[in-house]
């Protein structure tokens, strides 16, 4: 472990490990735990909540996993040696909603490999003010630590469910799901195929698959996308055009826009480095 400091309600941790052997990680707390991959080469990596969900492609720096609560993650990784954040909220952890009214950070919806630049950003810079001795960093990092509760209550709350139907998907259709959808990135893939594959109507498959992947069907799948990309991006020379066809987009244009979107920044932008510096 690199460093550790703690507010109310909140812990982080920035750690670097070495795994040149398939190591093994598992968390089930009750607290709330986000994994911000910092740096370092991974080379496979598979993770899920409650048995939900597998990501195939190795993270790129920036790349995060959301664990609510309660929630039962584990994951196995080989590679190098790798530097990562674990950000741990306290479900009683309270976000302020204006009108001098206050909510428990209660109901977070789980993410794999999700890409979210302001918690890469914030959580290491949070990382790089908590390991100063002065007082301003310290009233910074404060300040820091309830923005991010405020990030991850307004962006990551699950939704109430208002129609009848499944609430989430088993698991095992869940990781059907998954790999269906890892398997045909670089093909169309259509809502009805994915819903006859669960066994669903389309509209109860949109219900239970956000309840149970935090995001809608179509997201999902570009978040996939442009995961791939970038992990094309940092780890071959191929030109931008094949990546972007190899990746499921229609064009170099495409996916620089759906790129651009995602990040703030150019697939040739990222390609050269031009990013968020990771913690040293």
């Amino acid at each position: 472990m690199l460093a550790q400091s703690h507010w109310p309600g909140v812990e982080l941790l920035l750690c670097r490990e070495d795994i040149r052997q398939r190591t093994l990680w598992a968390i089930d707390q009750p607290r709330h735990t986000v994994i911000v991959h910092l740096g370092g080469t991974m080379r496979e990596l598979d993770t899920e909540i409650d048995g939900v969900g597998a990501t195939h492609m190795p993270p790129s720096p920036g790349d995060i996993w959301l664990v609510p609560a309660g929630k039962r993650y584990a994951s196995q990784a080989t590679g190098q040696v790798i530097t990562y954040a674990e950000l741990r909220v306290s479900p009683d952890a309270d976000v302020d909603v204006g009108i001098d009214r206050r909510v428990p950070m209660e109901g977070l919806m789980p993410r794999l490999g999700h890409r979210d630049e302001f918690l890469h950003y914030s959580v290491s810079r949070l990382g790089r003010l908590s390991q100063q001795a002065d007082d301003l960093s310290g009233m910074m990092a404060e300040r820091l630590q309830l923005l991010l509760r405020q990030h991850l209550y307004e962006g990551y709350r699950l939704p109430a469910a208002k129609v009848p139907g499944p609430m989430t998907l088993p698991p095992r259709v869940a990781r059907q799901l998954s790999d269906h959808i890892e398997d045909g990135l670089g093909q169309r893939i259509a809502l009805s195929d994915l819903a006859a594959l669960a066994g669903m109507s389309v509209h109860q498959l949109l219900v239970a698959f956000r309840r149970t992947f935090g995001t809608t069907p179509a997201q999902y799948i570009l978040a996939q996308r442009l995961r791939r990309a970038r992990w094309h991006l940092l780890n071959r020379d191929d030109d931008i055009t094949v990546i972007a066809l190899a990746c499921g987009f229609a064009s170099h244009s495409h996916l620089s826009a759906a790129f651009k979107r995602d990040t703030g920044i150019t697939p040739r932008q990222f390609r050269d480095g031009l990013r968020v510096r990771p913690l040293d």
